[in-house]
């Protein structure tokens, strides 16, 4: 097919790593980043962008819309809108306009219901989209995206990067780098915060690598906090020298699953999953990752596991089966997506 993928580009983006598993699987893709060059999660932006974003009408820092304007919809099949939240309806409709046949697919990760993901642009464009695809199994039900104005909804599950979330093999000096008895990648949240501090005091360690954890530095002696994220290549080493990877659900998100909860299995990695049912069905409780439902249990679970290398092997080795079986590569969910995009129902 020939495709026209608008997404982020930032550092780390799954995006990218999207972009790949089109081509790998023989698409023409054009790529429009909708984050400008430079542009960083690092970074601050400014006080004008952080009131525009507030105000959900965030600027079309990298000209996306003029950007599209300035193609011919007619050399593409199909064009995905990769959590693209400034596009206008007006660029959609013209597109549409100058060719009938060009199939428009928004695909995000995040709960698009939540006025923090729902920009104004975005929320007046949804109508014009062929196929809505999430991540979040409760925004395809019919009062949420359908009744936004959604017209078609696909729930797909979260996806890896099979050429980069698998096994590596470590050596000492990555183990002492990158490892813990007990880690944690992503960004500060008190929730969060509360549940490490919590295991660490109950006298375990744990290794925390993300943006905003300054604050907590020095708080405990048993919490190591790295306060910078980690990408690629030592993403994956972090998870494959640690015994435990915590993966925490985002409430405001009403997460029931993260990108997380697929990478850490596929890395071969043991999890420790805050409970959901979604997720003890896709990776079953005591065989491909284990479970906690508060912090009095995760204390307990790290104790229990920590005790047991074995089990945590053979957990570990189930989960990456696991996901591999479901068919959860990039590649795999997207031509699911493709699939769908061009059925006429």
């Amino acid at each position: 097919m020939r495709i026209l993928f608008v997404a982020e580009s930032v550092p780390g983006s799954r995006s990218l790593q999207r972009l790949e598993a089109l081509r790998q699987l023989g698409h023409s893709v054009r790529f429009v980043p909708s984050t400008p060059e430079g542009h960083s999660c690092e970074r601050a932006p400014s006080l004008a962008y952080r009131i525009s974003y507030r105000l959900r009408v965030p600027f079309d820092l990298a000209g996306v819309n003029a950007a599209l304007a300035g193609l011919d919809a007619r050399q593409f099949d199909l064009a995905l809108f990769d959590n693209a939240r400034t596009v206008r309806r007006r660029t959609l409709q013209a597109m549409k306009a100058a060719n009938p046949d060009l199939a428009l697919v928004w695909i995000s990760e995040d709960d698009m219901v939540n006025p923090r993901h729902l920009t104004r642009w975005l929320a007046a464009a949804i109508p014009q989209f062929d196929l809505w695809v999430t991540t979040k199994s409760f925004n395809a039900e019919p009062g949420e995206m359908p009744a936004r104005g959604a017209r078609r909804v696909l729930f797909v599950n979260n996806s890896y990067d099979p050429s980069l979330h698998r096994p590596l093999a470590i050596n000492a000096g990555e183990r002492a780098r990158f490892g813990a008895d007990i880690s944690f990648v992503g960004t500060f949240e008190a929730p969060r915060a509360a549940s490490l501090l919590r295991l660490a005091r109950a006298g375990l360690t744990c290794r925390v690598w993300g943006n905003g954890w300054g604050g907590l530095v020095g708080a405990h002696p048993g919490l190591v906090v790295e306060n910078k994220p980690v990408y690629g290549e030592d993403y994956v080493r972090v998870l494959c020298a640690s015994k435990i990877n915590l993966c925490f659900l985002r409430h405001f998100n009403r997460d029931r699953q993260t990108t997380r909860s697929i990478e850490i299995p596929a890395c071969g990695a043991f999890m420790m999953h805050e409970r959901s049912d979604e997720m003890a069905a896709l990776l079953p409780s005591e065989y491909a990752a284990a479970y906690f439902g508060d912090d009095d249990e995760l204390v307990a679970q790290c104790r229990r596991w920590l005790a047991d290398d074995a089990g945590r092997a053979a957990v570990a080795a189930a989960g990456r089966a696991r996901v591999r079986d479901l068919g959860l590569g990039h590649g795999e969910v997207l031509e699911r997506v493709l699939a769908a995009a061009k059925s006429p129902s």
